[in-house]
C-alpha cells in the first residue's frame, strides 16, 4: 500500500506542504519537552536524596506548566509564522491575478425577440400590491 503512495507522490505532498514547515519546531519542542523531563526526573531523585519530598508536587507542577510552554510557544512560532506566509502569499496572488477594473460597459442591445420582457417593469411583490391597496382604500 505504501508504493502507490510514494508513486503518486503523496507522501511528498505531504511532506513538502505540512511537515517540511513545521520540523524545525516539531524537533525543537520534542528536545524541551525531553530536557522537561530530565529536569523533573533529577529534581524527583534530589527530593528523595534529600529527604525533602513535601516539594516534590511542585516538580510535577514545573513538569505540566513547562509543556504547556512548549506546546504554546510551538503554536506562537511556528504555526503563527506558517499563517502569515500564507497570508502574504495569497495576497501576492491574489494582487497578481485580479485584472486592472475597466469601466463598465453599457449592455448591448439584444435582438432576440425578448426585447419587450426585458424592458417591462419589474415585477411587484403581494405585500407591495396589499399596501397600495390599502393606500387607496384609505380615506383621507
Amino acid at each position: 500500500m505504501l508504493i502507490p503512495l510514494l508513486r503518486s507522490g503523496v507522501l511528498y505532498m505531504i511532506w513538502r506542504r505540512h511537515i517540511k514547515q513545521r520540523a524545525l519546531g516539531i524537533i525543537a519542542t520534542a528536545l524541551f519537552v525531553l530536557a522537561v523531563n530530565l529536569i523533573h526526573s533529577e529534581a524527583l531523585a534530589f527530593f528523595s536524596a534529600t529527604n525533602k519530598s513535601t516539594l516534590a508536587p511542585f516538580a510535577f507542577y514545573f513538569r505540566w506548566l513547562a509543556w504547556l510552554a512548549a506546546g504554546v510557544s510551538y503554536l506562537w512560532f511556528v504555526e503563527r509564522k506558517i499563517a502569515k506566509t500564507a497570508k502574504a502569499q495569497r495576497n501576492a496572488s491574489g494582487k497578481k491575478t485580479q485584472p486592472q477594473s475597466k469601466p463598465e460597459a453599457e449592455p448591448i442591445e439584444q435582438h432576440d425577440g425578448f426585447d419587450g420582457l426585458r424592458h417591462n417593469t419589474p415585477l411587484r411583490s403581494r405585500a407591495e400590491i396589499m399596501l397600495e391597496r390599502k393606500k387607496r382604500d384609505k380615506p383621507d
